[in-house]
This record gives C-alpha cells, structure tokens and sequence, in this order.
C-alpha cells in the first residue's frame, strides 16, 4: 500500500511543469517554420529571460496546432507564442499572459485581402462570385481573420465563393493570384511589402479588399488589427520566478543585441486577448473549421 502511494505521487511531481527540474526553465517557442529553425532564432532570448531569474533554460518547439497538447506534454513553464496559441494556452491549460512581444513590426497584425488588379474587385462584395485561396484555420492572419471581416459584411466564403483553395503557404496563396489562376487570397499583413522588396511583386499588381490605414501601422490590411504575441505563463511556475521573468522581459529595449537578434524591440503590458478569442470563437462556431 505504501508503495503505491509514493508511485502515485512520483506521477503527480512528473506532471508539475518544472518539477523534474526546478532550476530549468521549460521554454516554449512557436514553429511554425519546423524546430531546428525555432531553437536557433529564439534561444537568446528564451537565455536572457530565464537567467534573469537564475534558471538555466530548455527550449520546447511548440508547432501551430494542439499547442496546448504539446506544452502540457512537455511541461511547458512559460512560451512565447501567437495570439491563437496564447488564447489555447489560457483557455484550456491556465496560463496567464504575462507580456505581450513588441516586433520591429509592432505589437499588432491583421488580414489582407489582395486581389488582382485586373479583376476590379475593391470591396467584400466584389468577392461574390471568385476563386480565392487562403491559408487553413490555423492561421489568424490568412483566414480567420478575414473570414471574421467576412462575415460581419453578410459573405460565408463556402457558399459565395466560386470556390475557396487552401494553399501550402501564404506565397503561394499570392502566386495564384498573381498567375491569374485565382481572384484573390488571404494574407497577413506584411507579406505583400516583404514579397515587394524581394522583387517577387509590384504592390500595383494587386488590389487591397476594403482596404484600411490605422496610425502607426505601416502595411496594408482589410481587416481590424489584433494583438499579435504574448509570453505566457503556468501557473505552476513559482510566482516569484514569474515575476523575475515579467521584469526582464520589460527591461529589454531595442537596443539591447538580444533584442535585436529576434528583431524584438521589447515588451509591454499584456494586451486584451478577448478580439482574438472573440473572432475564433465565432468562425469556429460557424464551422469553420478548416479548408478541404
């Protein structure tokens, strides 16, 4: 009998994020890109943030869908991720935002609808009718963003389109378009200027869906503008360890060469994830769940 009881909690310590190893942080990182990528763009700063509270650090790749499987799996201690990462983590396994990154793009994102050109079409409703490809459902900026902006104009992509492709990457949602094989695509905001400036594209070949300016953000977007990355925490990491962590994070600027290695420029308070959350709740409930 007491053998079984020291089994039963040896299993309950092995499923206490950071109770295996209380002085190692259990970094998640988002990779979307495949982790060997993931673990050498973020190691720095997955290194700087835990030494500020006296830990070494363990870099987890967390992928683009069931992240929240995969840091409960590998008992995650805190991750820097998407916002629809960060609303899975907060939802389904208790983390709290503790920060939200500042890119050299800013804190925000959005959707871009572009469209040829050629085709004429400028609003929502010129899509009536056309062939448009996009990214899947786990993508906020090239779907479900959009289809959000969509659906608030009276236009479900399934029975309006004249059909609605999934693509393996957003450039090819952009060569498709650009080809004339389709009317227009889902993009997130700054792939257009990032494809322009590697002379993959003119921004004149293309239209931009009901297209927005929002001050202080540079580049082109159809849709509203959403939180973009959060540090997220378990709550089973010490508070003490959390809060270390929070204030590093927020001592950071861009000048410092950590910083500018993952082209951070630092991070600010946590902002309200509710616009996320909100618009994936309804898509979802809409079943959207993904492209075929």
């Amino acid at each position: 009998m007491f053998q079984r009881v020291l089994f039963f909690v040896f299993l309950l310590l092995l499923c206490m994020p950071g109770a295996a190893h209380a002085d190692t942080i259990r970094f998640g990182v988002t990779a979307p890109q495949g982790s060997l990528q993931a673990l050498e763009a973020w190691r720095p700063l997955a290194q700087h943030l835990a030494g500020a509270a006296g830990r070494h650090v363990s870099l987890v790749p967390l992928g683009t869908q069931n992240v929240e499987m995969t840091a409960e799996r590998e008992r995650v201690d805190i991750a820097l991720v998407g916002a629809l990462q960060a609303v899975s983590l907060v939802d389904r396994c208790a983390y709290v935002p503790v920060a939200s990154r500042v890119a050299a793009s800013g804190d925000r994102f959005g959707g871009v609808i572009a469209a040829s050109s050629a085709s004429g079409i400028r609003t929502a409703a010129d899509l009536r009718g056309k062939k448009v490809a996009a990214l899947g459902a786990e993508s906020a900026g090239a779907f479900l963003f959009q289809v959000n902006h969509l659906m608030d104009r009276g236009i479900d992509p399934r029975m309006d389109f004249a059909e609605f492709k999934r693509c393996s990457g957003q450039a090819e949602c952009v060569q498709l378009v650009k080809s004339g094989r389709y009317d227009a695509c889902f993009v997130r905001t700054g792939v257009l200027e990032a494809l322009e400036e590697q002379g993959a594209l003119s921004m004149e070949e293309f239209n931009v869906v009901d297209a927005r300016e929002e001050p202080g953000f540079e580049y082109a977007h159809s849709t509203e503008l959403y939180p973009a990355w959060y540090l997220v925490a378990s709550r089973n990491l010490d508070a003490s360890v959390r809060e270390r962590i929070r204030q590093a994070a927020f001592g950071m600027s861009a000048d410092d060469p950590v910083a500018a290695s993952t082209k951070t420029l630092g991070f600010v308070e946590p902002r309200d994830i509710g616009p996320v959350r909100n618009a994936l709740q309804r898509v979802f409930a809409a079943g959207f769940a993904d492209l075929p």
